[in-house]
């Protein structure tokens, strides 16, 4: 459940947000002079969205590298003979 908390509160209670989110999947937003600064979220679920968005572009290359490859034109083509 995600949760909204100033940077003051946060200031005064990190310890027990950092518990927080250890045992649970919280997500908890820092306000700063009313506007969204940050995010907090437990290392284990970063490193899991990390790992799918580095997999997420990777499968971009691939389909970006098979697309261009459909354009390429064969060296016979291009060569002088």
């Amino acid at each position: 459940m995600a949760r909204v908390v100033t940077a003051e509160n946060l200031r005064a209670r990190l310890g027990q947000e950092l518990d927080s989110l250890k045992a649970s999947s919280d997500v908890v937003y820092v306000s700063k002079r009313g506007r969204l600064a940050a995010v907090l979220i437990d290392v284990d679920r970063y490193a899991d969205i990390v790992e799918r968005l580095e997999f997420l572009e990777d499968s971009l290359a691939v389909l970006e590298a098979r697309r261009d490859v459909e354009k390429a034109v064969p060296w016979k083509t291009v060569r002088r003979t």
